[in-house]
C-alpha cells in the first residue's frame, strides 16, 4: 500500500524515544510491513511542551524504514519572543492547531497526491483527522481515522466542555471507513459512538501493546541492583509516577499526599518519571509543601529505561483525573507492581479493588496517603496484589507486534476492498 498520513504530533511526545510510542510503533509496522508512509506533519508538533516554543528547535525525525516524512512550519505569535499571558499562548495554540494546522496540511498533502498513488488517507489524531476531512471531500479514498484515546467523555454531559472543545467533535464526526480508538479508560468508544453513530460498525476499540519481553518482574536481587544504580536509600519505600505532567494527571495529588505519607514513613521517597507544561508548577508547589529529597523529578525518561524504575520501586501511583488505564498503569502491571490508583473512566477494567491493586474513590491527600501506608505495613497485602496485577497483565495484554498487526491487516483489508 502508498499511505498518506497527516498528523499534528511530534513522533515522541518528550523528545526522541521519549513519551508515548504509539505513533512511533505505528509508522514502523506499517513500512516493516513493506507499505510505503508518506507523513504530512508540523517541524514542532502540538504535543511539544518540554521546551519554550520560541527556543525549540525542529528535531529530525529518525530514520524509519518506507517512511517519508513532509514537514511544514506553523507559525505562532510566542516565535517572535513576545511575553504571552497564559490565556493568550493557550488561544494561540489552539487557533494553529484547531484551523491553520488543517489547511496547511490538506495543502501540503494535495501535492503529494498529485505526484503519486495513495491508496490510504490516514487521519491520525484530531488535528490529522480534520485535514483528512478536507482531502476525503475531494480524493474518495479509503480513509482511516486514528484516536489515541479522547478527553471528550465529559462533554457528553456539558455543553460548555463541548463548545470548548469543538474541533474535537468535528473531528470524532468526520465520515471515514475505519475508526481506530485507543481503549485507554477515557470511554473513547462510548464517545465515538455518541457523536458518530455511523462509526459503530466501522471501530476498532484497541488497547496499546507493550514491550513484554521487557516489562517482566524484577527479582529481589535484580530490584536491588537497580535501587543502588539509582541512589536510591537501602531502606526507602519507594513509590513511581510515569506521566505526561500535565493538569489532568494531577501528579498534585500525589505531592499533596507525601507530607502525611512522611509522616509515618520518614524515608518515603516519590519518583516522578516524565515533563510537560505543568512540570514548573509542580516542582514549586512540592518546594512549598517542604519535600526536599521525599520527591524527585525525573524528568522525561528513555522507553527503554522505564522498566528500571519500575524495579526499584514497591509501588505505582497513577491518580489522574479522566482514566488511568494509560500504557504507564500497563508497564507497572507487566512488571508486577502493587498499584494505587483512582477509580476515573474504566479504571476498574483492569484494577479490581484489593485483586489487581487498591482503587480509590477519592484522590483527596488523605485518601492516598492511607492507602500508600497501608501497603507499606502490609508486604504480605502487597505481594498478592502484584501477583494480581501480573497474572491479569499476562493473560490479557498483548504485544507491540500483535497490536501493530491486527491494525495493519484491518487497513490492508481496506485498501483492498474487502468488505468486513
Amino acid at each position: 500500500m502508498n499511505i498518506l498520513m497527516v498528523c499534528a504530533l511530534d513522533l515522541w511526545s518528550l523528545s526522541e524515544g521519549r513519551g508515548a510510542p504509539t505513533l512511533y510503533r505505528t509508522l514502523e509496522a506499517y513500512g516493516q510491513r513493506g507499505h510505503r508512509v508518506h507523513c504530512v506533519a508540523p517541524t514542532i508538533g502540538a504535543n511539544h511542551s518540554y521546551e519554550p516554543l520560541a527556543a525549540a528547535t525542529p528535531v529530525e525525525p529518525p530514520a524509519i524504514a518506507n517512511v517519508s516524512f513532509s514537514r511544514f512550519h506553523m507559525p505562532s505569535l510566542s516565535e517572535r519572543g513576545w511575553p504571552l499571558p497564559g490565556l493568550v499562548a493557550k488561544g494561540d495554540q489552539k487557533l494553529r492547531f484547531a484551523l491553520l494546522f488543517p489547511w496547511l496540511a490538506a495543502r501540503r498533502a494535495e501535492g503529494i497526491l498529485r505526484s503519486h498513488r495513495i491508496d490510504v488517507l490516514y487521519g491520525y489524531e484530531v488535528h490529522g483527522v480534520l485535514a483528512g476531512r478536507r482531502l476525503r471531500r475531494r480524493w474518495k479514498l479509503p480513509t482511516v481515522s486514528r484516536f489515541q484515546g479522547t478527553v471528550m467523555y465529559p462533554a457528553l454531559s456539558s455543553r460548555l466542555a463541548y463548545l470548548r472543545k469543538y474541533e474535537e467533535v468535528l473531528a470524532l464526526r468526520a465520515p471515514a471507513d475505519l475508526y481506530i480508538m485507543t481503549d485507554d479508560g477515557t470511554r473513547g468508544d462510548e464517545v465515538l459512538a455518541c457523536w458518530n453513530p455511523n462509526a459503530r460498525d466501522r471501530m476498532r476499540f484497541w488497547r496499546n501493546g507493550l514491550d513484554l519481553e521487557r516489562l517482566v518482574p524484577a527479582s529481589a536481587e535484580k530490584a536491588r541492583e537497580e535501587r543502588q544504580a539509582l541512589g536510591i536509600p537501602e531502606d526507602a519505600f519507594v513509590l513511581v509516577m510515569a506521566t505526561r505532567l500535565a493538569r489532568w494527571k494531577r501528579v498534585d495529588r500525589a505531592l499533596c499526599a507525601m507530607p502525611l505519607v512522611r509522616a509515618v514513613l520518614p524515608q518515603a521517597l516519590l519518583m516522578v518519571l516524565g515533563d510537560g507544561e505543568e512540570r514548573a508548577g509542580l516542582e514549586a508547589l512540592a518546594r512549598d509543601l517542604s519535600l526536599g529529597d521525599a520527591v524527585r523529578f525525573l524528568g522525561a525518561v528513555p522507553q527503554s529505561e522505564v522498566a528500571r524504575y519500575m524495579w526499584a520501586a514497591d509501588l505505582f501511583l497513577s491518580l489522574n483525573d479522566l482514566s488511568n488505564a494509560g500504557n504507564p498503569l500497563l508497564e507497572a502491571m507487566a512488571c508486577g507492581k502493587a498499584i494505587v490508583t483512582l477509580d476515573t473512566g474504566d479504571t476498574r477494567d483492569l484494577i479490581r479493588d484489593g485483586e489487581t491493586g487498591r482503587l480509590l474513590s477519592s484522590g483527596d491527600a488523605e485518601a492516598v496517603a492511607t492507602a500508600v501506608v497501608d501497603l507499606a505495613r502490609d508486604p504480605s497485602l502487597r505481594r498478592r496484589l502484584e501477583e494480581g496485577a501480573r497474572q491479569y497483565a499476562r493473560e490479557h495484554f498483548w504485544t507491540w507486534e500483535e497490536r501493530m498487526a491486527a491494525e495493519v491487516t484491518e487497513v490492508e483489508r481496506l485498501a483492498a476492498g474487502v468488505e468486513r
